[in-house]
C-alpha cells in the first residue's frame, strides 16, 4: 500500500502517523533509535507492507500488471490501490476524507523535525500538492504513475499502464475487496 493506506492505518495517533509516514526513509535498525509511537509506527509501516507483498488477491493485482510494468509491479499496483482505497472509502472506513486529510497534514507539519533530511526536504512539496488527494481522480493517478516512472528512468509506460487498469477496474477492485479487510484487521492486531 501507498501514503493514503499507510497514513489510515495510523488514525488516531499522530506518532504512529509519523512513523507510518517515515517508514521508508528508515533504513536496517534505525528504528531503534525512535522511540514510543513514532517506533511503533515505522513498525506498523513494515508489517503492513510485508502482509501486502504475501496476500493472494496483492499478488493477483500484481500477476496481472507486471506485463505492463515489470519488476516495478510491486510498487505500482501499491499506486493503484491508494486509488482503489479511494474508490472503496465508505466501506473501508466511517472518517470523513477531508477532515481525515487534514489530521494527516495538521500532525505531520508539527511534527517535520522528527522526520529523516529527505523527508524534511519533500514535504513542503508533498503537503502544498496535498499529496492524499492525488489519488483521488483518475488525473492524480496518472500524475503519479508518471513521477514514480520518471524517479525510475522511464522503465515503463504509464499511460499504457493507467489505460490497463482502468480497463480492468473492476478485477482489481474485487482483489482490493479480498485484500483490504485482512490487511486492515492485522493492523488492529498489532
Amino acid at each position: 500500500m501507498n501514503h493514503v493506506a499507510h497514513c489510515l492505518l495510523s488514525y488516531p495517533d499522530p506518532d504512529v502517523l509519523l512513523g507510518n509516514f517515515i517508514g521508508d526513509a528508515v533504513k536496517g535498525r534505525d528504528w531503534q533509535h525512535f522511540e514510543g509511537g513514532v517506533r511503533r509506527g515505522i513498525l506498523l509501516h513494515r508489517s503492513i507492507d510485508a502482509f501486502t507483498d504475501q496476500h493472494p488477491a496483492m499478488r493477483e493485482s500484481i500477476r496481472r500488471i507486471r506485463p505492463l510494468a515489470g519488476r516495478f509491479a510491486g510498487p505500482v499496483t501499491d499506486i493503484l490501490y491508494d486509488h482503489l482505497l479511494h474508490l472503496h472509502w465508505e466501506s473501508a472506513t466511517t472518517l470523513d476524507f477531508e477532515p481525515f486529510a487534514d489530521w494527516v497534514y495538521d500532525s505531520l507539519d508539527v511534527r517535520l523535525a522528527g522526520m529523516p533530511d529527505a523527508m524534511q526536504r519533500r514535504w513542503p512539496r508533498m503537503r502544498e500538492g496535498r499529496f492524499l488527494h492525488g489519488y483521488q481522480e483518475r488525473s492524480g493517478l496518472d500524475w503519479v504513475l508518471g513521477r514514480f516512472n520518471q524517479r525510475l528512468g522511464g522503465t515503463y509506460d504509464p499511460e499504457a499502464l493507467s489505460d490497463f487498469f482502468f480497463e480492468h477496474l473492476d478485477l482489481f477492485s474485487a482483489d482490493f475487496s479480498r485484500f483490504y479487510p485482512d490487511l486492515k484487521l492485522m493492523a488492529a492486531s498489532l
